[in-house]
Protein backbone atom coordinates (compact mmCIF):
# COMPACT_ATOMS: atom_id res chain seq x y z
CA UNK A 1 0.00 0.00 0.00
CA UNK A 2 1.51 3.31 -1.11
CA UNK A 3 -0.52 5.69 1.10
CA UNK A 4 -1.00 5.14 4.74
CA UNK A 5 -4.41 5.78 6.28
CA UNK A 6 -3.43 9.02 8.07
CA UNK A 7 -2.44 10.70 4.80
CA UNK A 8 -5.78 10.12 3.03
CA UNK A 9 -7.83 12.66 5.09
CA UNK A 10 -5.14 15.29 4.61
CA UNK A 11 -5.13 14.72 0.85
CA UNK A 12 -8.92 14.89 0.71
CA UNK A 13 -8.86 18.22 2.57
CA UNK A 14 -6.23 19.55 0.16
CA UNK A 15 -8.26 18.48 -2.88
CA UNK A 16 -11.44 20.10 -1.51
CA UNK A 17 -9.61 23.37 -0.78
CA UNK A 18 -8.14 23.41 -4.28
CA UNK A 19 -11.55 22.78 -5.83
CA UNK A 20 -13.18 25.54 -3.79
CA UNK A 21 -10.43 28.02 -4.64
CA UNK A 22 -10.85 27.30 -8.34
CA UNK A 23 -14.64 27.58 -8.37
CA UNK A 24 -16.12 29.96 -10.92
CA UNK A 25 -17.39 33.28 -9.57
CA UNK A 26 -21.04 32.36 -10.15
CA UNK A 27 -20.70 29.35 -7.87
CA UNK A 28 -19.28 31.36 -5.00
CA UNK A 29 -21.45 33.55 -2.78
CA UNK A 30 -21.67 36.95 -4.44
CA UNK A 31 -21.62 40.11 -2.29
CA UNK A 32 -24.84 42.05 -2.01
CA UNK A 33 -25.36 44.55 -4.80
CA UNK A 34 -25.81 47.57 -2.57
CA UNK A 35 -27.03 49.82 -5.37
CA UNK A 36 -29.79 47.32 -6.13
CA UNK A 37 -30.79 47.10 -2.46
CA UNK A 38 -30.88 50.90 -2.32
CA UNK A 39 -33.13 51.09 -5.40
CA UNK A 40 -35.50 48.47 -3.95
CA UNK A 41 -35.68 50.40 -0.68
CA UNK A 42 -36.52 53.65 -2.47
CA UNK A 43 -39.21 51.95 -4.55
CA UNK A 44 -40.72 50.59 -1.31
CA UNK A 45 -40.64 54.03 0.36
CA UNK A 46 -42.25 55.70 -2.66
CA UNK A 47 -44.95 53.02 -2.80
CA UNK A 48 -45.57 53.30 0.96
CA UNK A 49 -46.05 57.03 0.65
CA UNK A 50 -48.58 56.54 -2.16
CA UNK A 51 -50.43 53.80 -0.29
CA UNK A 52 -50.64 55.95 2.83
CA UNK A 53 -51.95 58.89 0.80
CA UNK A 54 -54.52 56.54 -0.75
CA UNK A 55 -55.66 55.40 2.71
CA UNK A 56 -54.24 51.88 2.32
CA UNK A 57 -52.65 51.80 5.75
CA UNK A 58 -51.92 48.06 5.96
CA UNK A 59 -50.14 48.04 2.60
CA UNK A 60 -48.19 51.18 3.57
CA UNK A 61 -47.14 49.54 6.83
CA UNK A 62 -45.86 46.45 5.00
CA UNK A 63 -43.91 48.58 2.53
CA UNK A 64 -42.38 50.66 5.33
CA UNK A 65 -41.31 47.44 7.04
CA UNK A 66 -39.73 46.21 3.79
CA UNK A 67 -37.86 49.49 3.26
CA UNK A 68 -36.61 49.44 6.86
CA UNK A 69 -35.32 45.92 6.35
CA UNK A 70 -33.49 46.88 3.16
CA UNK A 71 -31.95 49.97 4.72
CA UNK A 72 -30.90 47.86 7.72
CA UNK A 73 -28.83 45.74 5.35
CA UNK A 74 -27.17 48.86 3.97
CA UNK A 75 -26.56 50.22 7.47
CA UNK A 76 -24.97 46.95 8.53
CA UNK A 77 -22.79 46.51 5.46
CA UNK A 78 -22.07 50.10 4.43
CA UNK A 79 -22.01 52.12 7.66
CA UNK A 80 -18.33 53.07 7.38
CA UNK A 81 -18.71 54.23 3.77
CA UNK A 82 -21.81 56.24 4.64
CA UNK A 83 -20.05 57.94 7.56
CA UNK A 84 -17.16 58.90 5.31
CA UNK A 85 -19.46 60.71 2.87
CA UNK A 86 -20.82 64.14 3.60
CA UNK A 87 -24.18 65.47 2.55
CA UNK A 88 -24.36 68.62 0.44
CA UNK A 89 -25.78 71.75 2.03
CA UNK A 90 -29.11 71.15 0.30
CA UNK A 91 -29.21 67.54 1.43
CA UNK A 92 -28.32 68.58 4.97
CA UNK A 93 -31.23 71.06 4.98
CA UNK A 94 -33.58 68.38 3.67
CA UNK A 95 -32.29 65.94 6.30
CA UNK A 96 -33.05 68.42 9.09
CA UNK A 97 -36.48 69.22 7.63
CA UNK A 98 -37.33 65.50 7.43
CA UNK A 99 -36.11 65.01 11.00
CA UNK A 100 -38.38 67.83 12.23
CA UNK A 101 -41.36 66.50 10.27
CA UNK A 102 -40.75 63.02 11.69
CA UNK A 103 -40.66 64.40 15.23
CA UNK A 104 -43.87 66.36 14.63
CA UNK A 105 -45.64 63.30 13.16
CA UNK A 106 -44.52 61.14 16.07
CA UNK A 107 -45.79 63.73 18.57
CA UNK A 108 -49.10 63.93 16.71
CA UNK A 109 -49.42 60.14 16.81
CA UNK A 110 -48.73 60.10 20.53
CA UNK A 111 -51.31 62.83 21.16
CA UNK A 112 -53.91 60.87 19.18
CA UNK A 113 -53.11 57.68 21.09
CA UNK A 114 -53.53 59.52 24.40
CA UNK A 115 -56.84 61.00 23.23
CA UNK A 116 -58.01 57.54 22.17
CA UNK A 117 -57.08 56.14 25.57
CA UNK A 118 -59.06 58.86 27.36
CA UNK A 119 -62.04 58.34 25.06
CA UNK A 120 -61.86 54.60 25.69
CA UNK A 121 -62.13 55.21 29.43
CA UNK A 122 -65.07 57.57 28.86
CA UNK A 123 -66.74 54.98 26.63
CA UNK A 124 -66.28 52.30 29.27
CA UNK A 125 -67.91 54.55 31.85
CA UNK A 126 -70.84 55.28 29.52
CA UNK A 127 -71.28 51.59 28.84
CA UNK A 128 -71.21 50.81 32.56
CA UNK A 129 -73.94 53.42 33.04
CA UNK A 130 -76.05 51.73 30.39
CA UNK A 131 -75.67 54.46 27.76
CA UNK A 132 -74.90 52.04 24.96
CA UNK A 133 -75.53 54.39 22.03
CA UNK A 134 -73.21 57.04 23.45
CA UNK A 135 -70.61 54.37 24.26
CA UNK A 136 -70.76 53.07 20.68
CA UNK A 137 -70.26 56.61 19.34
CA UNK A 138 -67.23 57.10 21.58
CA UNK A 139 -65.85 53.72 20.46
CA UNK A 140 -66.03 54.87 16.82
CA UNK A 141 -64.07 57.98 17.81
CA UNK A 142 -61.48 55.80 19.54
CA UNK A 143 -61.01 53.72 16.39
CA UNK A 144 -60.73 56.86 14.25
CA UNK A 145 -58.11 58.35 16.57
CA UNK A 146 -56.10 55.11 16.62
CA UNK A 147 -56.20 54.95 12.82
CA UNK A 148 -54.99 58.56 12.58
CA UNK A 149 -52.26 57.82 15.13
CA UNK A 150 -51.06 54.86 13.10
CA UNK A 151 -50.94 57.01 9.97
CA UNK A 152 -48.97 59.69 11.82
CA UNK A 153 -46.45 57.10 12.99
CA UNK A 154 -46.14 55.72 9.45
CA UNK A 155 -45.52 59.25 8.14
CA UNK A 156 -42.77 59.65 10.74
CA UNK A 157 -41.22 56.37 9.61
CA UNK A 158 -41.33 57.51 5.98
CA UNK A 159 -39.55 60.76 6.89
CA UNK A 160 -36.88 58.72 8.66
CA UNK A 161 -36.55 56.48 5.60
CA UNK A 162 -36.17 59.57 3.42
CA UNK A 163 -33.21 60.56 5.59
CA UNK A 164 -31.70 57.12 5.04
CA UNK A 165 -32.27 57.70 1.34
CA UNK A 166 -30.21 60.87 1.60
CA UNK A 167 -27.53 59.10 3.64
CA UNK A 168 -27.08 56.31 1.10
CA UNK A 169 -27.82 58.45 -1.97
CA UNK A 170 -24.31 57.90 -3.27
CA UNK A 171 -25.35 54.33 -4.16
CA UNK A 172 -27.72 55.35 -6.93
CA UNK A 173 -26.29 54.68 -10.33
Amino acid sequence: MLLNKSVIPALLGLVINLLLAGMPAWAQEAPQDHAQIYKRAIVAVDAAEKKLAGNFTAEAKALVKEAKSLFAILQKEMSEEAKARELTAGQENQYEANKKLAEDSTAQGQRLEKAAEEKQKRGDRLEAQGQLDAAAQVQREVLRDLDLAQKAHLKAAIYHLRNLQLTFGYLKK
